[in-house]
């Protein structure tokens, strides 16, 4: 067991990997010069995860929301109170979020740095709630969907996501239910981290100006006491693909209709190519309806658009998707000409050698920008995390990227693509 040194052209320093004998996967980026330290341990557990086959192959459920509920309860001590306290005690200041394939707890200090990461590890290792404790995070829970579910935006993109996939847990929120979470118990709890929360399962990620060799030394040592359980990993159950529905609209306290174009994925992205589809997809949608087309400067001309219009590229195996949100008063209408340009995206007049090569431009120049923000570059990295491929490869992946690439991609994924809709309307 030892650091892996990798070199990237474009980085003064080199970035190193190591994977621990419990499993755990270790990741550090040194930068010379920066004030603040960013870390993050990120567990291969999302909302996703609440159906699974276990390795007695059962077939096992449980309450939508049970991912995001563990996260919160991890941050109960043993004396009940709020770790957040101690890393506050230590300069830090920390948070955690679930998404839909991982969990991922953080932090960031411009102080001392082994006392916080030692806590990092210590919350994701134990678990200390009570059936009183879990009973009154379910009202604190419950208040936090109560509060997204107010939230248009939000709304805005559940809705399209449950067109995409109805009957899967894509279409439930990431926090669950009012009444899913009330079937949450101890037990239930204990048996998802018991089953999800495995160093091999984990990646921790450390950037700042550090010493390599120390924290690698700090973590390993902190590490020695931990073990793989024994038990196999579950495999998680694919997103089923049911009929999309088309349309679906609502009324809300909106000034202006919203609008969400979706298209679910339905060609296979090979294992190990999800980075490179996923930047092929963002390049045809970004010439397409960018703030560089000519498309999206004449629906803005025309009042047809705001600024608020932006498209969301998913990959993952398993499923993938693009969504295009904004606000618009013709949402009808917008969505008709959009539909219109990815089925012709062949012939359009933005999908060109020039203006490819512009946007290469702007995003290698974004990346590296991005790379001075300790936060950005974590958060970049533990959200497409894989074995074979990082965030780090994208310069390389960009200066060889050609626009027949992007077109062959966009052909894959449009032509058996389906495409569903969904608006709120002001009251």
């Amino acid at each position: 067991m030892k650091l892996i040194e990798k070199t990237y052209p474009y980085l003064k320093n080199p970035i190193y990997h190591a994977r621990l004998e419990n499993g755990l996967r270790l990741v550090l980026i040194p930068k010379k010069g920066f004030h603040e330290t960013y870390a993050a341990m990120t567990v291969e557990f999302g909302s996703l995860d609440n159906k699974f086959t276990s390795v007695d192959n059962t077939t096992r459920t449980y309450p939508a929301g049970i991912a995001h509920f563990l996260e919160h309860k991890l941050f109960e001590t043993a004396d009940s109170g709020d770790i957040l306290q101690e890393f506050a005690r230590c300069g830090a200041n920390a948070n955690a979020y679930t998404s839909f394939h991982q969990t991922c707890y953080l932090f960031s200090t411009t102080g001392e740095l082994r006392q916080p990461l030692a806590w990092l590890q210590t919350m994701v290792r134990e678990t200390h709630f009570t059936e009183e404790s879990v009973e009154r995070e379910k009202e604190i829970i419950a208040q936090e969907i109560d509060m997204y579910a107010d939230d248009p935006d939000h709304r805005l993109y559940l809705g399209i996501l449950k067109n995409l996939y109805p009957n899967t847990a894509l279409a439930e929120d990431i926090a669950g239910s009012r009444a899913s979470i009330q079937e949450i118990s101890v037990t239930v709890l204990r048996e998802n981290f018991q089953r999800f929360y495995r160093p091999d399962a984990m990646t921790l990620v450390v950037m700042g100006d550090i010493d390599v060799h120390e924290v690698f030394e700090w973590v390993d040592e902190e590490q020695a006491g931990t073990y793989v359980r024994q038990e196999a990993r579950q495999v998680s159950y694919p997103i089923k693909k049911e009929a999309i529905v088309e349309h679906g609209k609502e009324s809300w306290e909106v000034a202006l209709p919203k609008l969400a174009l979706g298209l679910r994925g339905n060609d296979l992205v090979p294992e190990g190519k999800e980075q490179y589809y996923r930047i092929c997809l963002s390049f045809l949608l970004a010439m397409l309806i960018g703030r560089t087309s000519k498309r999206y400067q004449s629906l803005y001309d025309a009042n047809k658009i705001d600024h608020s219009l932006s498209f969301h590229v998913e990959v993952l195996q398993g499923y993938h998707f693009v969504v295009v949100t904004g606000d618009t008063a013709e949402p009808i209408t917008v969505s008709s000409q959009l539909r219109r340009a990815f089925s012709n995206f062949e012939e359009d007049q933005d999908v060109t050698q020039e203006h490819f090569q512009i946007l290469k431009n702007e995003l290698y120049g974004e990346f590296i920008r991005n790379l001075n923000s300790s936060e950005a570059t974590v958060s970049y990295f533990v959200s497409y995390l894989s074995e074979t491929e990082s965030i780090f490869d994208i310069p390389e992946l960009l200066t060889k990227l050609m626009l027949e690439e992007v077109l062959e991609v966009g052909r894959q994924f449009m032509s058996q693509c389906d495409v569903a809709d969904f608006m709120i309307f002001p009251k």
